[in-house]
């Protein structure tokens, strides 16, 4: 057996109706690249048995609590283990489209995992032959993970050991990750524990937390100062985050889409600038994304909105891949600059300023505290706020989350077939309704969301939203590349807010009614899958 981590078993704290904990990705694969060219859901099955058993041991360890909830839980081997309950066989209704694969997968993400069983589900998804821009036979997999077992690094391990680099050979993508750094020996050991000894643990555990949570205490009060000499000098500063409507009480139901670019595209943008990223450039398109959006709703407010960004904070030699080790930084995504250079420019200097403030606070403060937290209170907390309506008596902590996670430069197969485009769905949180993630897979950038749907009820739109940012923004980067300037100024600048606001919703009205599904960017090199939107 293996105790979860403070920080792991926040997520099961944090589950409740209609907030489930879990990351879901949709993976679609070519077959033809396989030597039989066709995959059938057995191959599947048969490889899926073979590579958990020996490669992702957490995958066969359920869940087990601790009796009135004094202590964080526990995974345990579930010896009544079955592969055929996790790996289903479904078929998208016909006739089939995105659109309805997107709600497929988006009905299947709203679903809670179940707490008696290990917690992962994996749907192959048949009956895409009539998705345009889809290869023949093409079949998908999506796979629900649920977060206390894995965050963006642990979840790059588990697809690495699921994949093969070659068709025809059975050499892992991940190869240099070891049995022992994906927790086998922890997992595939031990016996079950009586409630009686689990209570006994219990108690000894938080004999240790009351020790630590006074050296916390001194600790927090040395970051508190820290934190007020950095707003006093400016080198650190706050954040308002304004009420939007993705900020509020969250229904069940989810919507998903996402929107697919060059890689060498978002590169160009990048190389215009001598500091910037390609997480700014995906953090600008997003923000003026969401300019666009709530300006043809007429709910964009006079403050920018803020994203909560997570941060992979395990360190490069860190062999062990179970588990989250992450904190976060808030980024300002100024949708209240409407010009895309001089976002893209605040932008990168917003991001330097949330990982200095992210820096002062430390990269394991959030674990240690998680850690040393008594769960019963963290669990009554969550809950309590939530059910109570106390959170929107506050301003948002923010308000979406963009998670980068990223993908293989190199070819992956799945039973020979050859992975072609893959995307995250993220879960979502208390009074935060939709969730970014920016992923780079071979030649291109995807930019996946996951929303509530009674806060985004039409995710093409914002589709077209996010795709018309990324095409303001490569105009304006390729004018300025040739000026050969560094700043671009519109008439725009000088303008009031509500005036460039009504100018804007006239464009995006216009936008809205011209329906045109074209490639975003350069999509010269990106597989026909991927410039279907």
């Amino acid at each position: 057996m293996q105790q979860l981590s403070g920080l792991d078993a926040m997520f099961v704290h944090a589950e409740m109706h209609g907030l489930p904990m879990h990351i879901s990705t949709l993976s679609i694969y070519d077959p033809s690249t396989s030597l039989a060219k066709e995959v059938g859901f057995k191959d599947i099955l048969k490889l899926s048995e073979t590579r958990i058993r020996h490669y992702v041991p957490v995958f066969r360890s359920r869940l087990i609590s601790v009796p009135f909830n004094l202590d964080q839980p526990y995974w345990e081997e579930d010896e009544n283990f079955d592969m055929v309950y996790h790996v289903r066989h479904i078929a998208l209704p016909k006739p089939g489209n995105w659109e309805k694969l997107c709600s497929l997968v988006a009905n299947l993400h709203a679903q809670p995992l179940n707490r008696s069983r290990p917690l992962w589900e994996a749907y192959v998804i048949d009956g895409l032959d009539s998705i345009e821009g889809m290869p023949k036979n093409a079949f998908a997999i999506m796979m629900k993970v649920h977060h206390s077992i894995m965050d963006g690094r642990t979840g790059m391990a588990i697809y690495g050991n699921l994949h093969s680099l070659q068709p025809g050979e059975d050499v892992l993508a991940a190869q240099n990750i070891s049995h022992e750094s994906m927790g086998h020996e922890v997992y595939a050991q031990g016996s079950p524990k009586s409630s009686f000894k689990l209570l006994s643990k219990a108690y000894t555990n938080n004999l240790g937390k009351t020790f630590q949570l006074f050296r916390l205490l001194g600790r927090s009060v040395s970051i508190y100062s820290k934190v007020q000499l950095g707003l006093r000098t400016k080198e650190l500063k706050t954040l308002y985050k304004p009420k939007t409507r993705f900020n509020g009480e969250i229904s069940p139901r989810r919507i998903v889409d996402r929107v697919c670019f060059s890689l060498s595209s978002i590169k160009a943008i990048k190389n215009c600038f001598p500091d910037e990223t390609i997480n700014d450039v995906a953090l600008t398109i997003i923000g003026g994304g969401l300019r666009r959006y709530l300006i043809a709703k007429n709910e964009l407010p006079e403050d920018s909105l803020v994203a909560g960004v997570p941060i992979d904070v395990r360190p490069p030699d860190d062999e062990e891949y179970i588990g989250n080790r992450l904190n976060i930084m808030n980024v300002a995504l100024r949708t209240d600059i409407s010009d895309p250079i001089e976002r893209l420019q605040v932008i990168h200097r917003e991001a330097k300023a949330g990982k200095a403030f992210a820096q002062v606070l430390g990269d394991d403060l959030v674990t240690d505290i998680m850690d040393n937290a008594y769960p019963g209170l963290v669990s009554w907390g969550i809950r309590s706020a939530v059910n109570s309506g106390f959170l929107d008596k506050f301003p948002p902590v923010n308000n979406t989350i963009v998670t980068n996670v990223p993908g293989s430069p190199v070819p992956l197969y799945l039973c020979g077939a050859k992975l072609v485009e893959s995307f995250g769905m993220g879960p979502l949180i208390p009074n935060t309704g939709l969730f970014h993630t920016v992923s780079t897979t071979y030649d291109f950038m995807t930019i996946a969301f996951t929303a509530c749907r009674h806060m985004m009820g039409d995710p093409s739109f914002y589709v077209e939203c996010l795709r018309k940012s990324f095409d303001e923004l490569e105009m304006a980067a390729s004018l300025m590349n040739k000026s050969g300037t560094q700043e671009v100024t519109t008439d725009a600048d000088s303008r009031t807010f509500s005036e460039q606001k009504s100018d804007e919703r006239s464009s995006v009205s216009s936008h809205k009614k011209k329906r045109v599904h074209k490639p975003a960017g350069n999509t010269e090199n990106v597989p026909p899958l991927n410039i279907r939107h």
